[in-house]
């Protein structure tokens, strides 16, 4: 009995392989440097903002109630 065969369709070459690879290791590299520049410049967006606000107003809300309830 013959051993089948992957049609030539559905088998990447190798160069194809490689190329694929080194784009994704590119599109990692690109998505590191602009995460490095924005947390590097120390600007926050207005959603960082909000967050930190919201935050900041449930911890002291925490804190109340300990030092009501505690």
């Amino acid at each position: 009995m013959p051993v089948p065969m992957p049609s030539a369709t559905s088998q990447s070459t190798p160069a194809t392989q490689s190329s694929a690879a080194a784009q994704a290791q590119n599109d990692i590299q690109n998505a590191a440097t602009r995460a490095l520049a924005n947390a590097n410049n120390g600007e926050k967006t207005e959603q960082e903002k909000e967050a930190e606000k919201r935050y900041e107003e449930a911890m002291e809300e925490e804190y109340a109630k300990r030092e009501g309830g505690a």
